[in-house]
């Protein structure tokens, strides 16, 4: 290594520091990840009522639209498809709410442990959702989806393309759903108690994400508004990229015409969004935040 005149090593190179950068967020996206695989019992637990909720809700749409068939759109087995695999990924989104323990940390004090960490306040919990959101994937969402697939006559992808904006499709909507949790989470730096507003955050999550009933359910004005708002790029979203169509009639960018590129367009609007507003918010936030001896 070469020194300067004053003694001092050269700064590290742009490729030093996004390797630096990777394996930060590496290190962050493992320890998130081996939170939610310590308690085993609690995993199977969680495992076997997640394939119960899925064969539930499959048998469900298979009675719904055995009686009323093309409703919404949706044939029967793309019904069927979309309750199972929809159901699947809730829980890998969250749309329950919560999971981001911001809340827990501001009204104990630790809070303030998480500002001196080697990267941004935002990211840093980003990064272990990423983590979370893995965990989930593979032993919540993977399970239940392989026994829905082993139960129903499910659709699948209609091309190894679709697939591949399936997965990015998947991407995004983790992208939309923590923008929309840590944007709820933040609420404690300003609210003695944000119990509150975390249940109607997640009541309206669940329902106008897509996961109780596909958008295309939904009457006039309200399907339109449903189709603009970000909670339906958590679940209706990826479910119509899968199914190939947008037989939910859901009006992404005020449009009900367009493909996959449409769809992606929405979410990544709504993911951009909501990482701008959640720095703008959290910048806010900091500087409320007091912390004991100044």
């Amino acid at each position: 290594m070469t020194f300067d005149v004053a003694g001092r090593a050269p700064a590290p190179g742009a490729s030093a520091r996004a390797l630096a950068s990777a394996r930060m967020w590496g290190l962050i996206t493992s320890a998130g990840a081996r939170r939610y695989v310590t308690y085993r019992a609690a995993v199977v637990a969680s495992v076997i009522s997640n394939i119960v909720l899925t064969v539930l809700r499959g048998h469900l749409a298979l009675a719904v639209w055995e009686q009323r068939p093309g409703l919404a759109g949706y044939d029967i087995t793309s019904a069927v498809t979309f309750a199972v695999v929809g159901q699947a990924l809730v829980s890998t989104f969250a749309v329950f709410g919560g999971m981001i323990d911001l809340p827990w940390r501001v009204r104990r004090g630790t809070v303030e442990t998480d500002l001196v960490r080697p990267v941004g306040f935002q990211r840093w919990w980003l990064g272990l959702e990423v983590g979370r959101a893995g965990v989930y994937l593979a032993t919540r969402a993977v399970p239940a989806g392989v026994v829905g697939a082993f139960l129903f006559d499910l659709r699948l992808p209609g091309s190894v393309g679709t697939g591949a904006l399936f997965a990015a499709s998947l991407v995004l909507a983790l992208l939309v759903s923590f923008g929309l949790r840590y944007l709820v989470a933040l609420s404690a730096f300003w609210l003695t108690d944000d119990r509150g507003v975390q249940a109607v955050a997640a009541l309206v999550m669940m329902f106008f994400s897509g996961a109780v009933l596909p958008l295309g359910l939904f009457p006039g004005a309200l399907g339109t508004i449903a189709g603009l708002l970000p909670f339906g790029a958590v679940v209706q979203a990826p479910m119509d990229l899968y199914l190939g169509s947008t037989a939910g009639g859901t009006a992404y960018l005020g449009s009900t015409a367009g493909g996959p590129e449409r769809i992606l367009a929405y979410q990544a609007t709504w993911a951009l969004l909501l990482s701008l507003a959640g720095h703008v918010l959290t910048t806010a936030a900091l500087r409320r935040l007091v912390v004991q001896g100044g």
